[in-house]
């Protein structure tokens, strides 16, 4: 009799009710989320522990069972969880590196996911707190090499908003028509879907008001139209009449404009004639959720009482004192999002099977990036995520089959009896993690063009070691003081580092600009395609020189559209050469681990072939979240 259900470890999966929940359009629920999660905790990292520990798909909703008030409380509803798990050590041995802890968010009444029941009725979510470095978190100050601590929240449907206050202001007619102002006072996002609360008036010297459906927003290189607009004042006005529009504007992006969450969003109100400017730039700043910080605050009170009772790590044993809140610093990348409204459990399972590929080393090292670099990672996307479930069926399918011919459902046992069937189901749990390790290995030797925001790595070379140990001392004392940083901080204290940890780079870069300038003639002459690898400074210098300089704040768009007029015709078939006079080969197909190795310059002509650059000064990680839905993997 063929058996009913798989075990492994003590996860089980019923073969007719669990197993149909890989089929597109189902929910991943908790108990394919766990036994996935231990077999490729068994079968990722070859002939070592893994450097991740996950203590199931409920023991966040354990924790906190019973109304606790704190993680120090609701460590007695999950005492043994980690010991019984990992062993003695617990979290704080050597081997691990992290925890994943999946959280299954209620969405609360009124809130809106895209398709689902439009806020009629809470929905549950599910989300990941990727917690780096534990050992670190309430030891003894210099006891640990690698002191810092993160806790990602991986969210693949995002929720944000941000309050401008005062609110951000443009006027018509160019900034010239004062009586006609548009106000932005907060912005939201849910996932895909953007919202934008606005107010417009006008005292009749120009006529009515333009309609507000007419309004776009450009993010992430794209430019998306208006879908609704919800007003409480609704008044177009007209030839000396006053009038006035107040409400909300909705936006829905695609996965381009939705590569990030935080960054700066452009609103271009009313109609194209009406010419609003100052430009409304929106920064959407990231927050953590309040269930976010709950996270953090119960995580965090669960590790102090868990180091207490398991290696003696209480304030009395000359450890840190605890905290007032006990919160956990927090991180929040802007990762892909979902595309359906029911694989966020998906989501959680292949950014786990990601990073099983890394060292415990290289996750405690990892804690130590900004929201910025950990963003730049290969997170999965849904076209991967429809992947991975596809490799997640046919896995399934060779362990019935084996199942079925050993007359038994414990695949333990399969797999110590069949090398074959063992083999097979680590490839399938493998495949993707490859792209993963490579990003984490680039980060770590500072591969990356993050300027002004270089990585911090304890992997460099020797010459940069010295510089390396100056921000870890300045990290401690900053942590001492009890400062939570986030991403951005972390940028702005690791910036006195940039030029001398790329001392080489910057070095080819100055004679590049060098040579650049000493070819550049006496009377300026260049063609369109010039236009496009020219720095920004140097277009502004050459339209002050040709008295084409545009009024107010322009960006580089608008100095190359007072330029391209000018340019002449390219000598043909003389090749478009880059500053150092050797051909830039831009490739016709690449995968997302090629973005990663191509210089900023490739990425940007790249841009403009797909038509998909963003608008404005940009970094190379935002070139790389432009081109990466147009990736092949």
């Amino acid at each position: 009799m063929a058996p009913q259900e798989l075990i492994f470890q003590r996860a089980s999966v019923h073969l007719l009710h669990d197993a149909q929940r890989l089929e597109d359009g189902k929910d991943l629920n908790d108990a394919l989320l766990d036994f996935f999660v231990k077999l490729g905790q068994h079968l990722i990292p070859e002939d070592s522990a893994p450097a991740v520990a996950y203590l199931g798909s409920h023991f966040y909703d354990v924790l906190r069972k019973g109304g606790v008030r704190d993680g120090r409380a609701g460590h007695k509803n999950v005492a043994n969880w980690a010991k019984r798990r990992l062993g003695k050590g617990g979290l704080f041995s050597e081997g691990i590196g992290a925890v994943a802890i999946p959280v299954n968010e209620v969405l609360g009444a009124g809130g809106y996911e895209p398709g689902r029941n439009n806020g009629h009725e809470p929905e549950k979510h599910w989300w990941l707190a990727l917690l780096l470095n534990p050992g670190a978190y309430g030891s003894r100050p210099g006891s640990c090499e690698d002191e810092d601590i993160s806790l990602l929240c991986l969210d693949s449907f995002v929720r944000a908003e941000t309050q401008f206050r005062p609110p951000i202001q443009a006027f018509k007619q160019g900034g010239t028509l004062k009586t006609y102002p548009v106000e932005v006072t907060s912005m939201s996002r849910v996932g895909f879907c953007v919202d934008v609360t606005f107010s417009a008036s006008g005292d009749g010297e120009s006529g009515a008001l333009s309609l507000a459906q007419k309004t776009c927003l450009r993010a992430g290189g794209r430019e998306f139209p208006n879908i609704r607009v919800d007003l409480t004042s609704k008044f177009l006005g007209g030839d000396g009449v006053a009038g006035r529009l107040e409400g909300t504007l909705g936006f829905r992006l695609d996965r381009r404009g939705a590569a990030k969450t935080g960054g700066e969003y452009h609103l271009a109100y009313g109609e194209l004639g009406d010419d609003y400017q100052p430009q409304l730039r929106i920064k959407m700043g990231t927050k953590p959720t309040a269930c976010q910080a709950q996270v953090a605050q119960f995580l965090g009170g669960y590790l102090l009482k868990e180091r207490e009772t398991t290696v003696g790590g209480g304030a009395e044993a000359g450890g840190l004192a605890p905290t007032k809140t006990d919160s956990l610093a927090i991180c929040l990348p802007g990762i892909p999002q979902q595309e359906t409204s029911y694989d966020c459990g998906f989501f959680i399972l292949e950014s786990i099977l990601r990073i099983l590929q890394l060292t415990p080393k290289a996750l405690r090292e990892l804690a130590t990036a900004s929201s910025v670099e950990i963003a730049m990672l290969p997170w999965p996307s849904q076209k991967q995520v429809l992947r991975r479930k596809s490799m997640l069926r046919q896995a399934m399918d060779l362990m019935v089959s084996s199942a079925a011919q050993a007359g038994h459902g414990n695949v333990e046992v399969l797999l110590k009896s069949d090398e074959k069937l063992r083999g097979n189901l680590r490839s399938l749990l493998q495949d993707g993690g490859s792209s993963f390790l490579n990003g984490f290995e680039r980060w770590a030797v500072g591969d990356w063009d993050l300027s002004p925001s270089p990585s911090r790595s304890r992997s460099r070379s020797r010459s940069r070691s010295k510089n390396a140990k100056e921000g870890r001392r300045n990290k401690k004392k900053r942590k001492r003081r009890g400062r939570s940083e986030d991403g951005e901080t972390r940028k702005r204290s690791r910036s006195e580092r940039s030029a001398r940890s790329r001392s080489n780079s910057g070095s080819r870069a100055s004679r590049s600009d060098t040579e650049k300038k000493e070819a550049r003639p006496q009377v300026p002459t260049f063609t369109q395609q010039d236009l496009e690898s020219t720095k920004t400074k140097e277009l502004r210098e050459l339209c002050v020189k040709l008295g084409v300089l545009p009024e107010g704040i322009v960006e580089r768009g608008d100095l190359v559209s007072a330029l391209r007029p000018l340019a002449v015709a390219p000598e043909a078939p003389e090749p478009v050469k880059a500053p150092s006079a050797v051909p830039i080969q831009v490739p016709i197909d690449f995968t997302r681990g090629d973005l990663d190795g191509m210089p900023s310059k490739v990425l940007r002509l790249l841009c403009i072939q797909h038509k998909v650059l963003p608008v404005g000064m940009v970094e190379k990680g935002e070139l790389i979240d432009a081109l990466a839905p147009l990736s092949s993997g």
